[in-house]
C-alpha cells in the first residue's frame, strides 16, 4: 500500500540526514521509524494499562475502589500535611 505523507521541512531534513547517515533510502527509514513508533506507543499504552489495573486492584484490596475523587484528594492532602509535620516539626 502506498501512502503520501506531508512533513514539515525541518522534520523532512532530519529524516533525510538520518537516512544519509544510516545509508538507507528515505522511504525505508520512514517505514522503520513508523514501525518503531507504533511499537513504542503500544508498549507505553500496555504499561499504563497494567499500572492502572494494578492500582485498581490495590484500591479494591484496600476497600477504596468506590471512593469519590473528592475523598481521594482529601486523603492526599491529609497525607501531605502529615509528611510535612513529620519532616518539619515545630
Amino acid at each position: 500500500m502506498q501512502v503520501t505523507l506531508r512533513l514539515p521541512k525541518d522534520m523532512y531534513e532530519r529524516v533525510t540526514q538520518a537516512a544519509l547517515i544510516e545509508q538507507q533510502q528515505v522511504e525505508d527509514l520512514l517505514r522503520t521509524l513508523i514501525a518503531e513508533g507504533l511499537e513504542a506507543h503500544m508498549t507505553i499504552r500496555e504499561l499504563l494499562e497494567q499500572v492502572s489495573e494494578d492500582y485498581r486492584t490495590r484500591l479494591a484490596r484496600e476497600g477504596k475502589l468506590e471512593q469519590s475523587s473528592d475523598d481521594v484528594l482529601q486523603e492526599l492532602r491529609d497525607l501531605r500535611e502529615q509528611i510535612a509535620r513529620d519532616l518539619y516539626p515545630g
